[in-house]
């Protein structure tokens, strides 16, 4: 096989077959960041009519749209520490009173942190290590989801949605205490290349949850995969994909579609 594919015209092959294989998983699958087809916006079928969210991450306030456009009578609350997305709520949803804006980061503990600025959608709390060109870098403030609802007296969310560029763990973790709680009835963060940067793990996922009132499912369009932890899937390169929990209370309206794919 060796003497077969360790050629010009081998090699080629096999550059085709990794193509495919590639694409496999990204459609199939469903290891995908591809919010219009990998379940994402399904997702928010799911929410209640008049739903308060936590957007993490808001960037150009996208998501905040599409929860908006979802649920026309949706309180968000969207937080990012960057310039690019203030001025971006500022001149898209400054009028909106259904959307509140918070320059903040999110971690496991509060204070200053460093932001790496990009000027792109990889701005993060961590250094990326991707090739792209060297950051803007200033000091932000940060809270923990913990600290922040119970200044503001939030008891419950219908809906938390974290895209931190490998923040999201950190971030779920100082919401322990809330989640404890089952203070958010459904959750979703993204696995992608940016927890490599923060040296982080799906297997620290997996065990934070099972600690917790809540199971942990694999997104996919129309319904959602019971979560079994397997090492061949904690790559944030080459397999990212978002995650969802569900409180077991909101598990016991039974409305939520469930399917035990294995592959």
């Amino acid at each position: 096989l060796q003497r077969v594919f360790w050629n010009k015209l081998g090699a080629a092959i096999v550059s085709r077959l990794i193509r495919y294989e590639q694409k496999f998983d990204v459609v199939v699958r469903n290891y995908s960041l591809m919010s219009e087809t990998n379940g994402e916006r399904w997702l928010l079928s799911l929410l209640d009519e008049e739903p308060v969210v936590f957007d993490i991450g808001f960037h150009d306030g996208a998501s905040t749209r599409e929860i908006l456009r979802a649920r026309r009578k949706s309180r968000v609350i969207g937080f990012d520490p960057s310039r690019f997305a203030l001025r971006s709520y500022e001149e898209n949803f400054a009028d909106d009173k259904r959307v509140v804006f918070e320059n903040l980061g999110l971690s496991n503990d509060s204070g200053n942190l460093e932001f790496y600025d990009y000027e792109n959608m990889c701005n993060s709390l961590v250094p990326r290590k991707e090739g792209l060109e060297s950051p803007t870098v200033y000091t932000v403030p940060v809270t923990t989801i913990d600290d922040y609802c119970s200044e503001q007296n939030i008891k419950r969310l219908n809906f938390l949605r974290i895209d931190a560029e490998g923040f999201d763990l950190h971030i779920l973790e100082g919401g322990q205490e809330f989640l404890s709680a089952q203070g958010a009835d459904i959750l979703v963060f993204e696995f992608a290349s940016g927890w490599s940067a923060s040296k982080r793990y799906l297997w620290e996922a997996a065990e934070y949850f099972e600690t917790l009132p809540y199971t942990l499912y694999h997104l996919f369009n129309g319904f959602l995969c019971p979560f079994i932890y397997d090492v061949t899937i904690d790559s944030s390169c080459t397999l990212s994909a978002m995650y969802v929990g569900v409180s077991d209370k909101r598990l016991e309206r039974g409305d939520i579609p469930l399917r035990d794919y294995r592959f």
